[in-house]
């Protein structure tokens, strides 16, 4: 999918190891602890890869689908016993009816989806989220060691018309390394 299109799935050659995380993110917990992440609710991790958000989510009390292009993800992923859901799907298509979701959350997804498709992305994350709905977007800032075009101000041309709740530079810890990224929390129109 997007910028990976026509190379070899991660989850097959081990490639994911980069950007995985083992436990939730503190990015996930520190939304838990301000409170605008509710408790109950229905929330979609977009590109999930090995679901450990969802799955962690699905724990306590929330309806969390994982969806990612992956088949191999999904497998690795739902072998772990959890409450939560798992879809194999493009997020520039996604398998969902419109407003199904309170909050979206993205890991690592969002830079792989090529330029003239981010407005699909955005497309779909509109119509899949409640009005007033969050997205927590994580963003990598690096592609295979290369610096991405990925800046706030490209983000805030994709998602014109959404309200920039937060937005940081940060980098953001993998079980290997710590990753420059873009940390947004954006509201649904």
């Amino acid at each position: 999918m997007g910028r990976s299109e026509g190379l070899e799935d991660p989850y097959r050659s081990g490639d994911y190891r980069w950007w995985h995380l083992s436990g939730p993110s503190p990015e996930l917990l520190q939304a838990l602890k301000e409170g605008w992440l509710p408790v109950r609710g229905r929330v979609l991790d977009l590109g999930c890869g090995l679901a450990v958000e969802a799955r962690y989510l699905s724990e306590r009390g929330m309806m969390a689908v994982g969806v990612d292009l992956s088949v191999e993800a999904l497998r690795m992923g739902s072998a772990i016993p959890s409450r939560a859901h798992f879809v194999q799907g493009d997020v520039r298509c996604l398998p969902f009816p419109d407003a199904t979701f309170d909050v979206l959350m993205d890991r690592f997804c969002f830079h792989w989806v090529l330029p003239e498709d981010e407005p699909k992305y955005e497309a779909e994350a509109r119509r899949v989220l409640r009005p007033k709905g969050r997205l927590l977007l994580r963003t990598c800032l690096q592609i295979a060691g290369v610096r991405s075009e990925i800046t706030e101000a490209t983000l805030r041309k994709v998602f014109e018309g959404w309200r920039f709740v937060r937005t940081e530079s940060r980098q953001v810890p993998s079980d290997t390394r710590e990753i420059d990224a873009l940390f947004l929390v954006l509201e649904h129109p």
